[in-house]
């Protein structure tokens, strides 16, 4: 996967940045890298100061987070404040974002199963839920993300030389029969975070205490099962507690089995990005199909059960929805 270079930010853009915004004298320490959008930098031990790459992609992601940030707190969730947004570009060729530093560790940097993180893991889906279930922001968010049917993605995967028709048969079979709970979306779009992964999810520094969410650039409006992708399927159940706590889902009732195709969907888009060193979990194909291979050797309950796939290649009896490209 090719990305554009870090834009460089220099002492002397910290210090102006610093004074256009009445922020003092602050000491710029750039961050590891773990998303693959923005360059991440200290301002001392309070500010986190956020440049995106110099790609209209990721500049306008600079922008959705400007927007989506207010709301999200406005709604509830908790996330760090704004504290200056500049798309002048003037000091940089790239719009950046100055926001307060949240004093914790990502819950990625822990290494750590989802089944011994439970309550972070339904903390987020009471976030999720608030988020969901708001107004959201009058200005605008990404565009609404529209993916191929998965079972097209099978077929050019195949093609492709991932996998033979034999997989390719088994695999259609089954999101045969998901499409049938899975599709259509709901008709309500509601106000979405869409990459609420372990690199964006904060635990305290000493606690396994949920504390925030991070990186809204992703943010958009539409189903909210988008927002149980990018975590590891077997996190899924945690989260959906935590968010039926809060609200149900719309369509409650086939909210699993939409969020599965949105997995399938997902790591089959993904899949010719190949091997992603140093990229967080949520960047790597395979990372996500071995993921769905573990959920389901651990037999998880109902409706997860009914929905696992079959060992059989037979195509599903019932006819499922016309294909289409659905979001």
């Amino acid at each position: 996967m090719k990305l554009a270079d870090h834009v460089p930010v220099s002492p002397e853009t910290v210090r102006a940045i610093a004074i256009r915004h009445g922020l003092g004298d602050r000491a710029l320490t750039p961050l590891a890298d773990t998303g693959i959008i923005n360059a991440v930098y200290l301002l001392d031990d309070d500010l986190v100061l956020r440049v995106p790459r110099d790609h209209p992609a990721h500049v306008a992601q600079a922008r959705v987070e400007a927007v989506a940030i207010p709301a999200a707190s406005s709604a509830g969730v908790r996330t760090p404040a704004l504290v200056a947004y500049d798309d002048a570009c003037d000091l940089l060729p790239v719009p950046y974002l100055v926001v307060e530093r949240i004093r914790g560790r990502a819950l990625s940097a822990l290494d750590l199963e989802p089944g011994e993180t439970p309550d972070v893991w339904r903390e987020v889906g009471r976030d999720l839920a608030r988020l969901h279930t708001s107004a959201g922001p009058a200005g605008p968010l990404g565009e609404l993300w529209v993916r191929p049917d998965p079972r097209e993605l099978v077929e050019q995967r195949a093609a492709d030389g991932w996998f033979t028709g034999l997989e390719a048969r088994w695999l259609g079979a089954w999101l045969d029969r998901l499409a049938v709970a899975a599709l259509p979306a709901p008709a309500v779009e509601r106000f979405l975070h869409r990459d609420p992964q372990a690199t964006n999810i904060m635990v305290g520094p000493g606690s396994l205490d949920y504390i925030a969410i991070l990186d809204w650039g992703c943010a958009g409006r539409g189903d909210p099962a988008w927002d149980f992708f990018g975590m590891p399927l077997r996190a899924v159940p945690f989260v959906l507690e935590g968010h039926r706590e809060v609200a149900p889902l719309d369509r409650d009732e086939t909210a699993e089995a939409r969020i599965l195709w949105r997995h399938v969907q997902w790591s089959l888009a993904i899949l010719p990005r190949g091997a992603a060193p140093g990229l967080s979990w949520g960047e790597r194909p395979l990372a996500w199909l071995l993921e769905v291979l573990r959920f389901f050797l651990d037999q998880p309950p109902p409706p997860w059960r009914e929905l696992a796939p079959s060992t059989s290649f037979r195509r599903a009896q019932a006819a499922g929805p016309a294909r289409q490209p659905y979001g």
